[in-house]
């Protein structure tokens, strides 16, 4: 008899971890808003752009098609604008932000242009990045800096504000520094880069779709057919 009412009591210490795990899920998935108005400042973003689950988009920023942010990604435009051109990828846990005034006295706005590609974990303030640029892992972009079309920032490289990277060029370093042109096997992949990453967030995108989700098809199969759900 002990035997069972200790089983019993080790079924019900299970079940009750089980509910308390499946609240836990409940209250993360359901209380992250990864898009966020900012009194009237709010985001803009097109039909075929992709923000995943747990990114944040705040306030004054502007995703232009084909758009993809990435996991952990924070794009914060509560002080200014943020645009980010078609087809250009923000990495994983990147940030995102800008300054109300830029002390270099050029636009505070972060503008990120066409097929560009950004590493995970960079962190960008109030820059410009032009079309058909590589950023990559872990770089930081300060106040005011500029990278030009067709530059390629190596990983870990820090840019100071108000410096600018020179169109076709590779940089890295810290502070960063010409390395050399950008061959025209770089160039090219450029492009090949941003598209492939937009390709990716689609397979991502439609697991986070309701209907793109086989458990969800089945419910609403056995709503219409009057069948109750198990």
């Amino acid at each position: 008899m002990w035997r069972s009412a200790r089983r019993t009591k080790t079924l019900l210490a299970q079940h009750a971890r089980s509910m308390a795990a499946s609240v836990e899920v409940e209250k993360v998935v359901d209380h992250h808003r990864n898009l966020m108005h900012l009194g009237k400042r709010y985001p803009l973003v097109a039909p075929d752009a992709y923000v995943a689950p747990n990114a944040t988009v705040v306030g004054d920023v502007d995703l232009d098609d084909r758009v993809t942010v990435g996991y952990g990604a924070v794009l914060r435009g509560d002080l200014n604008n943020i645009t980010i051109g078609a087809v250009s990828n923000i990495g994983d846990r990147t940030v995102v932000h800008t300054a109300r005034t830029s002390p270099t006295g050029l636009s505070a706005v972060t503008s990120i242009g066409k097929y560009v590609t950004v590493g995970p974990g960079c962190a960008i303030r109030s820059a410009t990045i032009e079309d058909n640029v590589i950023i990559g892992e872990k770089c930081v972009l300060g106040e005011g800096s500029l990278v030009e079309s067709h530059a390629v920032l190596r990983p870990g490289s820090v840019v100071p504000p108000g410096r600018r990277i020179p169109s076709g060029q590779v940089w890295s370093g810290v502070p960063a520094r010409y390395v050399r042109p950008v061959t025209n096997e770089e160039a090219e992949e450029i492009v090949r880069a941003a598209e492939a990453m937009f390709l990716l967030s689609r397979e991502h995108e439609f697991e986070f779709l309701p209907y793109g989700t086989l458990y969800q098809e089945l419910e609403k199969l056995r709503e219409a057919t009057g069948e109750q759900t198990k």
